[in-house]
């Protein structure tokens, strides 16, 4: 054997090594709108009706109505729709039939199922977990990926974003969180759909705004029954719950 043969495999070895050592799985992730034209811009209007996506078997995803007048969850090709009524009482319809000014979306048909043994204390915790496991599951971090939950969560707080008329003719950050539908949960059984990505922030999490940085990370959780659903801003976990993440086996 050649020196110059021997020099040739070891090069070709180290090409490949280095090669796989940066592979990760690319999670295709659709995004119609953003989050920093609704926060920053005040920009409202309509960018998608919703009964247009003609392919739905297995998709995810989350979204806000028109006029950020409501919020839509997508769960394995079923939408459901959190709004107000004229009372402000909250309202959950499964419909198609919604304008959107924003969607981030995937279809997702496998999921590699995780048992998560750690307690959460917030959200910032919860997130290093997501990210923790994603990282190790090759997935991309940095663009986006969806993840889903199964939990008994020991608490949730959450909020359906549903602006008044006057709100949304003078919107502000400040005029929407006053007009935020609180909703709470303590030791209920519920699943979490998100997406998250180190680049989230101002494309589909929350942009940086002064005195608050940047969300990497946006989820909305949804009852067993899908009678309710709403927007989670913190979380707290106890019990043994269950990761899943795209499986980039399939």
């Amino acid at each position: 054997m050649s020196i110059q043969f021997v020099k040739y495999i070891v090069l070709v070895g180290a090409i490949l090594s280095w090669g796989f050592s940066i592979q990760t799985f690319a999670q295709k992730v659709s995004l119609t709108g953003n989050t920093s034209n609704i926060m920053l811009k005040k920009d409202l209007s309509a960018k998608l009706d919703l009964d247009t996506i003609s392919i739905r078997k297995f998709l995810y995803g989350i979204g806000a109505v028109e006029d950020l007048q409501g919020e839509v969850l997508i769960v394995n090709g079923k939408p459901i729709v959190s709004e107000l009524d004229k009372n402000r009482n909250p309202v959950w319809t499964e419909t198609w039939d919604r304008k959107l000014i924003f969607l981030v979306s995937a279809p997702v048909q496998n999921w590699k199922k995780i048992k998560i043994d750690r307690p959460v204390a917030n959200r910032k915790e919860f997130e290093a977990i997501v990210f923790e496991y994603a990282q190790k599951e090759g997935l991309d971090v940095e663009n986006g990926f969806p993840f889903r939950v199964k939990l008994i969560v020991k608490e949730i707080q959450a909020h359906i974003a549903y602006l008044r008329p006057e709100t949304a003719q003078n919107f502000s950050p400040h005029g929407k969180k006053a007009d935020d539908f609180p909703i709470d949960l303590e030791n209920e059984p519920v699943r979490i759909i998100g997406f998250a990505g180190k680049t989230a922030g101002g494309r589909f999490a929350m942009p940086a705004m002064p005195g608050r940085e940047a969300s990497s990370l946006h989820m909305h959780f949804i009852s067993l029954d899908f009678s309710r659903s709403g927007h989670v801003e913190d979380l707290k976990i106890e019990a043994i719950w269950q990761l899943c993440l795209p499986d980039k086996n399939f």
